[in-house]
């Protein structure tokens, strides 16, 4: 009988798949899908506690299995089925390690159950690591299928409480990976709607292009016009599924029958039973099973082999990749000055310069250009303060200043004492906004090198080893930079605190516009008359005009000292902005390279210095392991893809 079925089976069989589905099994060993990300054939079998599982794939591999309730299947148990001369079964083990079993001396059964203890301890917990066989028989397909946990939704006594949720995520780890066959079991005898393994499938499958139902004890189905419906998927409460539903009979747990003469009965069965008229033969019994197995899974072998090479290529090339990033093992401290050099240019070119004087083609904003908004803020700021020397407010404060020394000396006399109080109020004023102007300048400048570090050398492993000593040079230049700044543009500030004084033609350019207005206006009777001037613009070339009144004879001071001050704080402020701007923007901008790259080149000359490069750029464990992992997983990398080419290799050489 198992001839005839070898028979039936040959025609669908490519005989050059062999060779794929070996290769294809021994690269399992070396990588784990979920995290090589690598697509491999698998046919998944899965189903709810005592579904008939068990006993179904003993029919499919011809070795008894651990059978009972309870949960019996507590780890993944790999069936690699071979079609051979002779019967053997072989135990795999990691790297590459395989015994022989002796069936004649060994309970196959026990011997399954002890390696499931030995693997996920006595507690009836399940696990996820492991037992792969392989059994070769003259009466087999090629086939290779996991077993997996059946779910449990009410735990036993010896049970762990959360044995439904370990046996669900194990089962949704395997039937989410791509390329699988998903054999859902289930009996003849409980409703389809209340089968959570069903339901899992679904979830991962919605359209059924990767499902095949299995329905085991059809012997107690209540309904054979039932068990027919859903084998026809003709009715609207049967899910529609791509490759179908398969009928079989199993050997009870507890009949002492072999399994040759278990799938004897199993044909008689079919032959007598109503499906027979109306359903096809490849949908009844284990050997339609077997068949259609077989055939999908030789397809899907045929499909994924190419996959997997280029994913496996894909995969190595990045780990390459990654390899080739990190840093070298400098031995010698010439080695490590060495590295040292090389990164400071590289900190200077790609960091320091980019990210203070060039946009990028506009894809980011350099220092230059938010230096220059904020000099634009700076003088717009200046601006209105410069306005209020014309306002209501400050024409008052003047006038009663002005009356407290009234009397002291002539009329047409500029008090110099009030000029320098009025100038110095607005100096400390003026200082104010330098001072925030120069911390926000100098405080962005440390903000944009820092990204600039994480946008260019983020890859970079040797250079993040030691990008913390650049960063702490680059800060500490820039503190001392921007204090200096402070320093000079204060003692500026200090110096125009003296008495008023200036030998530039500006300030009695503003003086002659406003005398002008006077001898305009000098015939005019009112008291309170409104008058315009253009006086001279300032830094941006615009034109300022400024409203002011005129007074009668007893308020000619008043008019001169407000003309003074305006023409005096004009010529301050002018003089003022270009020296501001132009010594933050040379600190920022033009001087920054090349002095912290001077500090950087001097650090290891220096002995007393609180940092030591030689330290800081030798091997350090976190890089070490990291190299170790990548090498590691290159190795099972390329041991995979050179087992796949010489897969290939003797198919072209058979072909």
């Amino acid at each position: 009988m198992f001839s005839e079925t070898m028979d039936t089976f040959a025609e669908a069989y490519d005989k050059s798949i062999r060779p794929l589905m070996d290769a294809i099994d021994e690269v399992r060993r070396y990588l784990v899908p979920s995290i090589d990300r690598i697509t491999f054939p698998n046919v998944v079998v899965v189903g709810d506690q005592s579904s008939g599982k068990s006993t179904l794939l003993e029919a499919l591999s011809l070795v008894e299995l651990p059978k009972g309730n309870g949960i019996v299947t507590r780890c993944p148990l790999i069936l690699r089925l071979r079609h051979s001369d002779e019967r053997k079964v072989y135990r795999f083990f990691d790297k590459d390690r395989k015994i022989l079993l002796d069936e004649t001396n060994l309970n196959m059964s026990q011997y399954i159950e002890q390696e499931t203890k030995t693997l996920a301890g006595n507690q009836k917990n399940a696990v996820q690591d492991f037992i792969e066989l392989e059994i070769e028989n003259p009466h087999m397909r090629d086939l290779t299928v996991v077993d997996l946990p059946g779910i449990i939704r009410n735990p036993l006594e010896d049970q762990p409480a959360n044995i439904h949720e370990q046996t669900k995520d194990l089962i949704n780890k395997y039937i989410s990976e791509e390329g699988y066959l998903i054999l859902c079991v289930f009996p003849a005898d409980v409703d389809i709607a209340t089968v959570e393994s069903i339901a899992l499938a679904r979830k991962v499958d919605p359209e059924g292009k990767q499902t095949i139902d299995v329905i085991t004890k059809s012997d107690r189905a209540p309904d054979p016009n039932r068990l027919i419906e859903l084998l026809q998927m003709d009715k609207h409460d049967v899910r529609h599924l791509k490759l179908g539903f398969v009928t079989i009979r199993n050997r009870s747990t507890y009949e002492n029958i072999s399994l040759e003469d278990a799938r004897k009965r199993e044909k008689e069965f079919f032959n007598q039973h109503p499906a027979a008229s109306v359903i096809d033969q490849n949908r009844l019994g284990i050997e339609a099973l077997i068949n259609c197995l077989a055939t999908l899974y030789s397809q899907r072998v045929k499909e994924t082999f190419p996959k997997m090479q280029y994913e496996i290529e894909s995969q190595l090339r990045k780990v390459r990749e990654q390899l080739s990033k990190l840093p070298p093992c400098l031995k010698t401290n010439e080695e490590r000055l060495a590295a040292y050099n090389e990164l400071i240019d590289v900190y200077v070119e790609t960091i320091l310069k980019v990210g203070l004087t060039d946009s990028n083609h506009s894809k980011h904003t350099s220092m230059v250009n938010s230096l220059h908004q904020n000099f634009i803020k700076y003088r717009n700021i200046i601006r209105a303060q410069r306005n209020e020397l014309f306002t209501d407010q400050y024409l008052l404060q003047v006038k009663e200043r002005l009356s407290k020394i009234g009397g002291e000396g002539l009329p047409n006399f500029l008090p110099i004492s009030i000029l320098k109080e009025l100038v110095c109020e607005k100096l400390n004023q003026l200082w104010e906004v330098t001072n925030t102007l120069t911390n926000d300048c100098f405080r962005a400048t440390i903000n944009q090198l820092l990204q600039a570090e994480s946008d260019a050398c983020k890859d970079n492993f040797l250079f993040l080893k030691i990008v913390h000593i650049f960063r702490a040079v680059s800060k500490s230049y820039i503190d001392e930079t921007r204090k200096e700044r402070y320093d000079q543009l204060r003692a500026l500030v200090e110096l125009e605190q003296n008495d008023p004084y200036t030998i530039n033609t500006y300030y009695m350019d503003i003086i002659e516009k406003y005398k002008g207005l006077s001898i305009q206006n000098s015939t005019n009777k009112t008291q309170t008359a409104v008058a315009k001037i253009i006086v001279l613009g300032d830094d941006d070339g615009e034109d300022l005009e400024v409203t002011y009144k005129t007074w009668s004879v007893e308020d000619q001071s008043v008019q001169q000292m407000l003309i003074s001050m305006h023409s005096y704080w004009q010529m301050i402020t002018k003089r003022y902005m270009d020296y501001v701007t132009l010594a933050i923007r040379d600190r920022i901008v033009f001087s920054i390279c090349a002095n912290i790259k001077q500090r950087l080149r001097q650090i290891p000359a220096k002995k007393d210095y609180k940092i030591d490069i030689h330290e800081a750029l030798s091997k350090d464990f976190a890089t070490q392991n990291r190299r170790e992992k990548l090498e590691e997983t290159e190795k099972r990398l390329m041991k995979a893809s050179s087992t796949l080419r010489e897969a290939e290799k003797t198919l072209v050489n058979d072909d």
